[in-house]
């Protein structure tokens, strides 16, 4: 049977010299995505001239970069923030995917809750919601504290490292339980029920089984976090800047964007970035090499044992449902209070008096707002389009192609990398390389819509190949045998039938593409502004009020958005399923 599948298999994709056109071609354009900017990092920080101007080779540049006396510090700041920040992000998911996966507490629904807040609630967006809650002069909570409890101070003040930290793992826990949440899910639960008929208990058995089967996949993924971490942009910009706590991601900022700018300087900088996401790309990718082996293929019925909190349980949901708050409502309530007031202030029954759409309505006519809404939405839809469609090609090379396996391993290799690069990496690599090669696309939409797709390709190539995974080849055998081309079977089965993946690897992307700011900050022209930027400078120097209605305006778009694509997307797995 398997041998006449691959026969049958071996049609107008699998003869030799399609098979090698269609990998070249598909190899070049991830070729060119991927590469050009990486290698003008290095061309860049070993030349002294910027660019478009005839280069001057030197070392300078690398030995200036390092001489500097505040790096140093800077540095230390990034690897003991990036380590706590990827540490508690980890033992936090860790204890949410347990309490929904393995006990008996209703937070399912409020899971998926959790793991959509942070989509449709821009990075910014986040980060302003917790300045207004925790500002030592503005901030709602301290405001209710000195007003309400009659305290003589701010009992809080966000513009800390620790207060950096506490964004941060918010803004990263609800990725990381997305991200651990297939390896809780696929865990083989037979060792453990041999754990319990032979006698250990709950504890004994999460010590000496649990987490020794999930150790590689936490491992990989507390690097993967701890390079995103790392290369974080806002909250080092938004909260450690104005006090004076330089991160490594800020000196790159700094060095890129304050007159006089320097780009070689940033690019030196970047190399190191560089280095540590492809050491932990190869330490992630060594980790979980081998971690099919703690899944198994089950039954439908078969669930595993899902422990009993007793009296606990409601405490638990209480907690759980407090954790969904601190991440997703809390930070969205206080921008709409401020949104509707003129000024910060703590809610009253005076305060009332004074709430009003102003705020909506100058935020909508400030300057670029429309534009940049525009802008953001065209973008963020190409890019879903695009590198879904990018995605599904690799994807099923990948799954069906049976010749050529090291092209095809290349290309799903070289496909992956962006998923440990920082955006702003890839935002000065892709500046210096558009202002140096005679291409008009610098200071265009072009340039943006191609750094959306190289950020998010690592995502709909994962999410597009687990789709075909479920798609039998016997289906596609069928259409072959009653006559149908290749492109016919394409169009009349698999596409269809793999539509509601398609449509989901469209619209996470599209979602991300949206809310991305580190990259667009250093592409972004005038009259080509996009909302995480907009939002990022309207914070650096406005009127917070103004910034928290048009933040508000956003994530109710985005919310609406994603509504719309998931009812889409569920239209198309019931007409699937028919």
């Amino acid at each position: 049977m398997t041998q006449a599948l691959n026969t049958a298999t071996a049609t107008m994709l699998s003869r030799p010299a399609t098979a090698i056109v269609a990998l070249s071609a598909l190899l070049c354009v991830v070729l060119y995505l991927v590469l050009p900017p990486l290698g003008t990092l290095l061309f860049g920080a070993i030349t002294d001239t910027p660019p478009a101007t005839a280069p001057h080779f030197t070392l300078e540049t690398l030995i200036r970069a390092w001489s500097e006396a505040t790096i140093y510090p800077a540095l230390v700041n990034s690897l003991v923030f990036a380590a706590l920040t990827a540490t508690l992000t980890m033992l936090a998911a860790i204890l949410l995917l347990w309490i929904t996966e393995r006990t008996d507490a209703r937070v399912r629904m409020m899971a998926d809750i959790f793991v959509l807040a942070p989509i449709v609630m821009p990075a910014v967006v986040l980060v302003n919601g917790w300045i207004m809650l925790l500002s030592p002069r503005s901030g709602m909570i301290n405001l209710l504290a000195t007003s309400w409890l009659g305290m003589s101070g701010p009992p809080f003040d966000i513009f800390s490292f620790p207060g950096m930290i506490w964004i941060a793992v918010l803004q990263e826990l609800p990725l990381a339980f997305l991200w651990l949440w297939p390896s809780f899910r696929t865990m083989n639960p037979e060792l453990e029920e041999a754990g319990f008929a032979a006698g250990a208990g709950v504890l004994e058995v999460i010590r000496r089984i649990t987490v020794p089967m999930l150790t590689p996949a936490l491992l990989g993924a507390w690097i993967i976090f701890f390079i995103y971490a790392l290369g974080a942009l806002s909250v080092p910009l938004l909260i450690g800047k104005p006090v004076g706590i330089y991160l490594f991601s800020t000196e790159i900022y700094l060095a890129a964007t304050q007159f006089p700018t320097d780009l070689n300087i940033a690019s030196a900088y970047s190399l190191l970035f560089l280095a540590f996401s492809f050491l932990g790309i190869a330490l992630y990718r060594r980790l979980t090499r081998n971690i099919d082996q703690f899944a198994m293929i089950r039954g439908r019925a078969y669930r595993p044992r899902r422990f009993r909190l007793g009296k606990a349980r409601p405490f638990v949901e209480l907690g759980v449902a407090l954790l969904i708050g601190l991440v997703a409502v809390l930070p969205f309530l206080v921008l709409l209070w401020n949104a509707l007031v003129p000024f910060p202030q703590a809610p009253s029954v005076a305060s009332l008096g004074i709430v009003s759409f102003d705020n909506f309505k100058a935020a909508w006519n400030y300057g670029p707002a429309q534009r940049a809404l525009r802008n953001s939405l065209l973008l963020g839809l190409l890019a879903g389009v695009l590198t879904t469609t990018l995605a599904f090609a690799i994807a099923w090379c990948n799954q069906h192609l049976r010749g050529h396996p090291r092209t095809i391993a290349l290309i799903d290799q070289l496909a992956g990398l962006p998923v440990a690069l920082p955006g702003l990496v890839v935002g000065i690599g892709m500046t210096w390389f558009y202002l140096e090669v005679p291409l008009p696309i610098y200071g265009t939409p072009a340039i943006l819509l191609l750094a959306y797709i190289m950020l998010h390709l690592p995502y709909a190539v994962r999410i597009a190949g687990a789709g075909l995974t479920q798609l039998h080849p016997e289906l596609e055998e069928a259409g072959r045998v009653a006559g149908a081309t290749e492109p016919r079977v394409m169009a009349r089965i698999v596409v269809p039938l793999l539509a509601p993946s398609l449509l989901g690897s469209a619209l996470y992307v599209m979602l991300r593409a949206f809310r991305e700011y580190a990259a667009s900050i250093f592409l972004v022209a005038p009259g080509l502004e996009v909302v995480a930027v907009l939002v990022l400078d309207m914070s650096q120097s406005g009127n917070s009020n103004i910034l928290a209605a048009y933040t508000v305006m956003i994530t109710a778009i985005m919310t609406i958005a994603a509504i719309v694509f998931h009812r889409i997307e569920r239209w198309a797995a019931a007409n699937t399923q028919q």
